[in-house]
């Protein structure tokens, strides 16, 4: 369970997008390997889709679950198809989920990955519900539900952005894992995140901080895999790895695989443009170790 001392507001909404405003691109939507490198790391990073509490505003908990918290409301039509019961529904109020339009938006993006020849053997997750669902129906519009998600606190987005409204103590606003399995959800309850605990009080310095550990961690987890063959040959295999967090998380790891100095005022204005779902690669050349980032 996550401790969170102080309450969250999760406000990561940002409004528009200015597609060359941060981003070099490096290559077309074509995704042709013939003349790419050999990579052995892709990154598909992912920001979560549309969330109720902004399409709907903060009166949202009121239309959905205000009259009654009977198990109809969990079916309402602008809630997600499958949301997870809580004996206090007050904390989506705290963790609010995507939309069912928002559900469907990350189930296209899934087909759209897989019109690209995008294949994903590992799924990590921040614990927000509405990264969550993101990343499953992301998983189900590339047919690959059966890999687990894997939920990492360390994806969750800077806490100097969330606004304390009361004390949580050693409650957590997130949603177990036992909580979402029986949603229906295929979380890895064998996963050990890289920690339980953020500092509530984190600056962006230390988010980008937390942001780098998890990024090594991918690196030395998933990085130089080969592949055998006959004869003593053998192959570096592509390691493919879908990570859904929020506004911050594609800004992040780019910063971080650039190696780019950090700026916290000039990341904020950054990630002010992220829409929803919007998407990078992050592609790793297995012989010179150097990034590349292509836009989908």
């Amino acid at each position: 369970m996550l401790v969170v001392k102080h309450p969250v507001m999760f406000n990561d909404n940002r409004i528009y997008y200015n597609r060359n405003k941060f981003l070099k691109i490096y290559d077309k939507d074509d995704d042709s390997q013939n003349h790419r490198p050999n990579y052995d790391l892709r990154l598909i990073i992912c920001r979560h889709a549309d969330r109720i509490d902004v399409e709907f505003s903060d009166q949202w908990y009121d239309l959905v679950f205000g009259s009654s918290s009977s198990s109809r409301n969990y079916r309402h039509p602008l809630l997600p198809h499958r949301l997870p019961h809580r004996s206090d529904t007050s904390l989506y109020v705290y963790d609010p989920p995507i939309t069912r339009i928002g559900e469907q938006k990350s189930f296209n993006k899934g087909k759209q990955l897989s019109r690209h020849s995008t294949s994903i053997d590992y799924c990590y997750s921040s614990p927000a519900c509405r990264s969550v669902i993101t990343a499953s129906s992301i998983l189900r519009g590339m047919n690959r539900s059966k890999i687990p998600i894997r939920l990492e606190p360390y994806l969750f987005e800077p806490m100097t952005w969330n606004i304390a409204l009361q004390e949580f103590g050693i409650l957590s606003p997130f949603i177990s894992n036992n909580e979402w399995k029986k949603a229906g959800y295929n979380i890895d309850r064998h996963y050990q995140p890289l920690s339980n605990y953020i500092n509530p009080y984190e600056t962006e310095e230390d988010f980008w901080y937390r942001s780098q550990e998890f990024f090594q961690t991918i690196e030395q987890r998933h990085g130089n895999m080969v592949q055998k063959f006959g004869r003593g040959r053998r192959s570096h295999r592509v390691s493919n790895i879908l990570i859904v967090g929020h506004a911050a998380t594609p800004p992040i790891f780019s910063n971080i695989a650039f190696e780019q100095p950090f700026n916290a005022k000039v990341f904020g204005q950054q990630c002010s443009q992220i829409p929803y779902l919007y998407t990078i690669v992050l592609e790793r050349n297995a012989a010179t170790q150097i990034w590349n980032i292509r836009h989908i």
